[in-house]
């Protein structure tokens, strides 16, 4: 669940334009396609550290996403996080898309 928490901080506070890996659930593969897609309209301040944390967080899900158990919250958690960015993030307009 710390690994959830962390990455909602960061797909709320991030502003990489960078490409980053599959993490095999789908709606995760949506919401971080679509965030690196609409990232750029952020401001860049601490561009370096959010393009690390973004990757640290998709490799989170990537690492989760094989276990049974946890699968089923990270899908959940994406699906809740990508609706939540459409509605009231910076980039809202863009995430909605």
């Amino acid at each position: 669940m710390k690994h959830l928490i962390s990455l909602a901080a960061v797909l709320l506070c991030t502003t990489p334009a960078l490409a980053v890996d599959p993490t095999g659930i789908p709606i995760c593969d949506t919401l971080l396609k679509r965030y690196e897609e609409c990232s750029v309209e952020l401001p860049r301040a601490n561009i370096h550290a959010a393009q690390k944390e973004l990757l640290e967080g998709a490799m989170s899900l990537r690492a989760n996403a094989a276990n049974p158990e946890l699968r089923p919250s990270l899908e959940k958690f994406c699906a809740d996080t990508f609706e939540a960015m459409k509605a009231s993030s910076e980039i809202k307009a863009c995430m909605a898309k």
